[in-house]
């Protein structure tokens, strides 16, 4: 999830609370964004990237460690701070920004140092104006209204908690649609959040040698646009071929539908597909070679990653 939804969940859950002091807003806002501390892997290159960012820092693990030591850290500066109830405070938000980051499709290390299997439950897109809207609403709501501070973040806490589970519904409806509407022989059909999910999905059809990006809306019986075809990438063989081997197994620990595109120059641009747009009206809106996360394999079988 963005940043904002995460900081706008901290003080959420803080208006909530029985005790309300500007300190204790400042410090809910900062548990609930304390996860994303590892965003700051880029400096270390692009590939540690892939690798940390929700990664440790989004384990339940590195989770409370970082409760730890933010609750040690707001210690330092009032003694009467209580332990056990900011620590406890603290990793209930933690875990809420894992909860949060979990229902999106990029994938969240929640179990290191065990296994770093990325978990993901997606049917919230990473951008979601329904949720985030909620929350500003609630927030602005609660400044205004300080008597009813309390129920109203109580109300807007039940509903962050809630509505990804109705967005699991939606999801569950029109992968059922996408099967009965594009799948031949078994095919494996994938439905995920789009932008302006529950409203858009986008539908990953898994054929033989290709990939067939669709588009569902719940205001359409059907997608009445032609389908988008992506040539499978085969990972394993160009590991093999690339002489920059820990960056392919990397990258193909991260991605969940690879594709693979080549230009007029020999370049082959690899990408999943679960970044990709496949709402019609929206793809005119940007530049559609702008794909975040592009492994790039030159002639010379050297590689570059964008992010």
């Amino acid at each position: 999830m963005d940043p904002l939804t995460h900081a706008l969940s901290g003080l959420t859950v803080s208006f909530s609370l029985p005790i309300q002091e500007k300190r204790q807003h400042l410090f809910c806002v900062i548990a609930a964004s304390l996860p994303d501390i590892d965003n700051f892997a880029f400096l270390m290159g692009k590939e540690m990237y892939l690798l940390y960012h929700r990664g440790f820092c989004h384990s339940f693990v590195g989770g409370f460690i970082l409760s730890i030591i933010l609750t040690g850290m707001f210690r330092l500066f009032d003694k009467h701070i209580s332990w056990r109830r900011n620590l406890c405070l603290a990793y209930s938000l933690v875990c809420l920004h894992l909860f949060l980051d979990l229902i999106t499709s990029y994938g969240t290390q929640l179990f290191l140092p065990f296994t770093n299997y990325r978990c993901a439950i997606p049917c919230v897109f990473i951008i979601d104006f329904a949720l985030t809207g909620v929350l500003i609403s609630g927030v602005v709501l609660s400044l205004l209204t300080p008597a009813k501070r309390k129920a109203i973040a109580l109300i807007c806490v039940c509903f962050m908690l809630i509505y990804p589970l109705f967005g699991k519904m939606v999801q569950c409806i029109q992968l059922e649609r996408a099967k009965l509407i594009f799948q031949n022989n078994n095919e494996s059909i994938h439905v995920l959040p789009a932008f302006f999910s529950p409203l858009y999905w986008k539908v990953i059809v898994d054929k033989t040698s290709h990939y067939e990006l669709r588009h569902l809306s719940i205001f359409s019986a059907i997608d009445i646009y032609p389908p988008h075809k992506f040539e499978k990438a085969d990972l394993n063989k160009y590991v093999q071929q690339t002489q920059q081997k820990s960056l392919l197994i990397t990258y193909a620990w991260f991605v969940d539908y690879p594709a693979v595109q080549k230009d007029e120059n020999k370049c082959l641009h690899i990408f999943d597909l679960k970044f990709i747009s496949a709402i019609p009206w929206l793809n005119q809106l940007y530049d559609k070679n702008h794909i975040p996360f592009v492994l790039t394999i030159l002639p010379d079988n050297q590689c570059m990653l964008n992010q």
